[in-house]
């Protein structure tokens, strides 16, 4: 039997779930980081999101930020070496949250108001390293300054959430022991 040339003397017998099972993780992989046919169509602002899309990634990393913070109030320090750890786990949230708000490409018309928002929340972080830093040193004023200073600028944080399109950042949480939504 005379074979054609480029073909294997087996493929009839090849089915072609064996030959595509090897390739799916990385057809997978592909449409993931937009490679391939899957994603990049050649628009040179195929990362900016639109409104809608911005809006609700945004809200979701907020909202399940907020939700780890809740639990978290559900146990409410009741010692220094509890107020550090809080401290601690809130500053990681936060840090967490903004790194992730941070990776999103907004569209153009809310890039400002959600680079103000972003900065905000890194001050916010910040006077909640020093209430951590005050906690360490055992000064519970200190402390408290510092969680009523990230309380007092709530509503401006809350405002330029608004002002990017982002409704579920930055909102205030209920019976907030040291923490809320910097």
């Amino acid at each position: 039997m005379r074979r054609r040339p480029g073909r294997h003397p087996r493929a009839a017998e090849i089915r072609p779930r064996v030959v595509l099972a090897p390739a799916t993780p990385l057809l997978i992989a592909a449409a993931i980081a937009g490679c391939g046919p899957f994603g990049d169509d050649g628009d040179a602002d195929a990362g900016t999101l639109s409104a809608e899309q911005f809006a609700h990634q945004g809200d979701e990393i907020c909202a399940a930020a907020q939700g780890e913070v809740a639990d978290l109030q559900r146990r409410p320090p009741a010692s220094r070496q509890e107020s550090v750890r809080f401290a601690d786990r809130l500053i990681e949230i936060f840090d967490e949250e903004v790194a992730r708000l941070r990776e999103l490409d907004p569209p153009e018309d809310r890039r400002d108001a959600f680079d103000r928002y972003l900065d905000a929340r890194d001050d916010a972080i910040a006077l909640l390293e020093r209430g951590r830093e005050a906690a360490v040193q055992n000064d519970p004023q200190g402390y408290a300054d510092a969680q009523a200073e990230v309380a007092s600028g709530q509503v401006e944080r809350a405002e330029l959430a608004r002002q990017a399109g982002l409704t579920a950042c930055s909102r205030p949480l209920t019976g907030s022991p040291g923490g809320g939504s910097p």
